[in-house]
């Protein structure tokens, strides 16, 4: 396979979902609901973007495929069309996953190996011995887990990941990255162009980023904190209080 299958309809209607969840429903969700403590926020923007996925991206080939990880919920995009799966995540996240220790697969670890398994990143070292840090068993185990039998690495599929970043929400880069099984790239395209830039966002509520994490599962989730870092834009003219 030569590159990256592009359904641009598609991804333009994905970075529509993750654009409206990181500028618009978030900032909107914190204004009418902002407590004195908001340690929720931190799953809320994966999740408007999920919502998002359902109302705006299903629709004959396309199905939104739902897995658990304990008590965390996650969705894939599956094309069946062109036998390609997405999952979404931001840029921070998907560079953090392969330099955890980790005593189980990541669900990224489990797709990548299932999916892109054949696939080898541009530049790789090869080595003797393919010290992938799971077993095989549980990899496929894990597999089966999350797709529930719905799709079938052995008819052609293969992942993409869709890693995004934000900044004061704004949408500011998105990427569609083909990945082998160590995370190591293949190719990648640009998704950018598909952000539409909305002046009237200016004076929304201001965000720190760093309190999000689209992608923590379950087992790995403590005490969440949110720092220091709502508040609300003010228009040209105004003071602070």
């Amino acid at each position: 396979m030569d590159g990256i299958k592009i359904n641009e309809n598609l991804l333009r209607r994905i970075v529509r979902c993750v654009d409206k969840a990181v500028a618009d429903d978030v900032p909107q969700y914190l204004r009418e609901h902002y407590k004195e403590t908001n340690n929720a926020v931190a799953h809320l923007r994966g999740d408007f973007i999920n919502d998002n996925l359902k109302n705006l991206v299903v629709s004959g080939d396309i199905e939104l495929l739902p897995f658990n990880r304990s008590s965390w919920q996650g969705r894939i995009i599956v094309d069946h069309g062109e036998k390609v799966t997405y999952t979404v995540t931001t840029q921070q996240t998907l560079r953090s996953i392969p330099k955890k220790q980790r005593n189980k697969p990541h669900y990224l670890h489990t797709l990548l190996y299932k999916e892109n398994g054949e696939y080898e990143g541009e530049g790789k070292q090869l080595t003797l011995m393919d010290m992938y840090p799971f077993e095989i068993e549980d990899l496929e185990r894990d597999y089966e887990t999350i797709v529930n039998g719905r799709i079938s690495p052995e008819d052609g599929y293969v992942h993409y990941v869709i890693a995004y970043e934000s900044q004061n929400s704004e949408l500011i880069d998105i990427q569609l990255e083909f990945l082998d099984k160590d995370f190591n790239t293949i190719t990648t395209a640009s998704l950018n162009e598909h952000i539409k830039p909305d002046f009237a966002r200016l004076t929304d509520v201001e965000l720190v980023d760093e309190g999000f994490d689209d992608n923590i599962e379950a087992e790995e989730e403590g005490l969440v904190s949110i720092k220091p870092g709502l508040r609300p834009k003010l228009k040209k003219g105004q003071k602070q209080a």
